[in-house]
């Protein structure tokens, strides 16, 4: 049996597939339940309108180059365009598999130890990596970089223990990091971990000698890396242009502990059990604060006194991870104040390297961390039982704090109205404008317009094209007839009975004050027969079929150079055209 199959065997294989399965079942129920929420809908319409090119790909978006999270944008908008099951179920399979890999990883560090489910169980219920597992854009931040970090160090401990070619595993651990590389930044992380869990395996060595054997081992490895990172680092810089935000020490110093005490250390423990939520940040409770920290300090001192020969270093590499996190957040969001550090969106990857840390830390020490009430393997069995249910209530409480307030559940109510009322009456024309706030923020432009973040739903909307049927999308989704917040009217025609009269010579219909800016304009008029009517100003055009009998037809003005005095009729010859009243105006929000 192969060393992956052994590590499902048995009892305690057994009860790794149970919280396996338990994970699985729960992202699964809670995934099906969320929906696209702000980056992921303006991402998605840049996707849909972009030709896959390495232009593309490289696209600096807010200081981010990820070709690989491009590419997947792309994928999606062109094959299964807001099929949300299509991407929850990519999501979860990343989950299971960075799950999967620690199980193994854990297998391997810890042998047959009950310690390695209980930190299985840690990783896998955690309530700190469910905002980036139920915010698309989030996860593809989060779970591609996991999954890369785990396979490396996974890569790293079967060489060290003899079960992989150095050549073979070299080429493999630069492969695994190129590709997190490729889908987010935050996997320059994987160089530093690779090397605090080489030094942790230098068991040959001791003190600061570890640094050295570490080193030496592996050196074609760091060589590697470095060049990788050099590579990666350099590119970064000339495809990007955005700088850090400036912040004061105060500032940095609000972020520190909203980070480190407010939202970490709730966070490992399965919290926060209480407290409120603001945008995206979680506010615990005092209380809550308190006892974490203190349960956090209770677990590492345990560890540091009673783990295994590399305890200190495992504890200083998860230190210094946690400090490389911080880092991270403070040289691009500082700026906002202490609130940034309250994201749980910043430090969800913290849960992969402390357990991975816990679990460099227990190896090698004595059983049941040496404690005299643990000397029994009955007695491990029980205490192994009571954490992992203990770790599932505060699990559940702090899954139940955050999920509705990260599930998107107005955004999915949002776009099921409006893809409902564009099936039902397909002629609809969508006058175009800014999305709402709540759906996608005005911080991205005309990104964020309907036609850019809609425009490739399978139900082909249209939008500002001249209809009968012009509408405005309302708060919830739906979509409602044009209102005139203000509008400016035409002259009336000369003549009594038609107004003005448009045949195939072009026809000025006056306003009675010029109008300025992007409009709608409204057009009553009557006709003896089908024609095709052109209308235009300035260097704009468009033209519509006109009805028989008396109708109305929505265009929609452009914002020109100028004022606009009137507007120009024409037709093809085939019918006269009375237009009866003409009125430009700014649609009421509804």
């Amino acid at each position: 049996m192969t060393a992956r199959l052994r590590a499902w065997h048995g009892p305690q294989g057994a009860a790794a597939v149970a919280v396996l399965v338990t994970m699985v079942v729960t992202r699964w129920i809670l995934l099906a339940g969320s929906y696209f929420n702000q980056d992921d809908f303006y991402l998605s319409g840049r996707a849909g309108d972009a030709d896959l090119t390495a232009d593309f790909l490289v696209r600096d978006t807010a200081g981010h180059v990820n070709p690989l999270q491009q590419l997947t944008y792309w994928l999606l908008a062109h094959v299964a365009p807001y099929d949300w099951g299509v991407v929850a179920a990519l999501v979860l399979v990343l989950q299971t598999a960075a799950t999967v890999v620690m199980w193994l990883l854990l297998t391997r560090l810890l042998g047959e130890r009950w310690s390695r489910v209980v930190l299985l169980a840690v990783f896998a219920w955690a309530p700190l990596t469910l905002a980036t597992t139920l915010w698309w854009s989030a996860a593809m931040g989060l779970w591609p970089h996991i999954v890369c970090s785990l396979l490396a160090v996974w890569l790293l401990i079967r060489w060290h223990q003899g079960d992989a070619r150095g050549s073979t595993t070299v080429a493999a651990i630069v492969l695994t990091t190129t590709i997190g590389l490729l889908w987010h930044e935050r996997a320059v992380l994987i160089v530093p971990v690779l090397f605090g869990v080489a030094v942790t395996l230098a068991d040959d060595a001791s003190g600061w000698r570890r640094l050295r054997a570490a080193l030496v081992r592996f050196r074609w490895l760091w060589v590697w890396l470095v060049a990788l990172l050099t590579a990666f680092l350099v590119g970064h810089g000339l495809l990007t242009d955005v700088e850090g935000g400036q912040s004061t020490f105060r500032e940095q110093a609000g972020v520190t502990w909203s980070f480190l005490g407010r939202n970490v250390a709730p966070g490992l423990l399965g919290g926060p059990w209480t407290g409120e939520l603001e945008g995206g940040a979680v506010r615990p409770a005092t209380w809550v604060v308190i006892v974490s920290i203190g349960l956090v300090l209770l677990v590492g001192g345990l560890l540091l006194l009673r783990g295994g020969p590399a305890r200190r270093w495992a504890v200083a590499v998860l230190l210094g991870y946690v400090a490389a996190d911080l880092a991270l957040l403070i040289s691009g969001r500082a700026g906002f104040g202490s609130i940034i550090g309250l994201d749980p969106r910043y430090s969800s990857d913290v849960i992969h390297a402390a357990v991975l840390c816990a679990a460099l830390a227990l190896r090698g020490g004595p059983p049941g961390l040496g404690l005299r009430f643990l000397q029994s393997s009955q007695d491990r069995g029980r205490a192994v039982a009571a954490l992992v249910s203990a770790y599932a209530v505060a699990a559940c409480f702090g899954t139940a704090l955050l999920v509705p307030h990260f599930q998107n559940t107005e955004d999915r109510a949002f776009l099921t109205n409006l893809r409902a009322d564009l099936a039902a009456d397909p002629t609809q024309v969508i006058f175009d404008a800014l999305a709402p706030a709540d759906v996608v923020l005005p911080l991205v432009g005309d990104d964020s317009r309907y036609s850019r973040i809609f425009g490739l739903l399978p139900e082909n909307p249209a939008f500002d094209e001249p209809s009968p049927r012009l509408r405005v999308v309302g708060p919830d989704g739906h979509l409602e007839p044009v209102v005139f917040a203000g509008f400016v009217s035409a002259v009336e025609g000369t003549d009594e009975d038609c107004g003005h009269e448009v045949e195939t010579s072009p026809v000025v219909v006056p306003f009675l004050l010029p109008v300025d800016g992007r409009l709608a304009v409204r057009v009553r008029y009557f006709s003896a027969m089908e024609a095709t009517v052109d209308v235009g100003a300035g260097d704009w055009r468009a033209s519509f079929l006109a009805r028989r009998g008396p109708n109305e037809m929505w265009l929609v003005l452009p914002d020109l150079p100028g004022l606009v005095d009137g507007l120009e009729f024409s037709t093809d010859g085939r019918s006269t055209l009375c237009i009866t009243a003409v009125d430009a105006g700014l649609p009421e929000q509804p």
